[in-house]
């Protein structure tokens, strides 16, 4: 989930597949691919919220990928790769968020994220 939602270790994919050609391609990535890792971590958090070291370990993995990602999105001139670290960014604050706990607020950053992201992306 870690990979498929662009976290830290693993973020290096997205800005080259949102760079496409095609809005339809960034779009599918901004909209669903990214949202399935963050969907994942949600649907198994029960399971993970019995040991906190795991939820300190999600909610790290968040806060690194939000102060990368924002950092590289600063200092981008393409206007989609700008789009595509300021995903990874969201990505991170749901992440952050899970590792708190709050699956609500993640699931509801994920889908207005989702809409407002795609919109950005048709505009590009």
């Amino acid at each position: 989930s870690v990979a498929k939602s662009a976290q830290f270790p693993l973020h290096v994919w997205l800005p080259d597949a949102m760079e496409g050609p095609t809005p339809i391609s960034a779009l599918i990535h901004a909209a669903t691919m990214v949202a399935a890792g963050i969907f994942l971590v949600a649907r198994l958090l029960p399971l993970f919220i019995v040991i906190p070291s795991i939820m300190t370990g999600i909610a790290l993995i968040g806060i690194i990928t939000v102060v990368l990602g924002a950092t590289l999105a600063i200092a981008q001139k393409d206007i989609k790769k700008n789009l595509a670290y300021s995903t990874m960014s969201q990505l991170g604050y749901m992440m952050l968020a899970l590792g708190m706990g709050s699956y609500r607020a993640a699931l509801f950053h994920l889908i207005t994220h989702a809409y407002s992201k795609a919109l950005l992306f048709l505009g590009s």
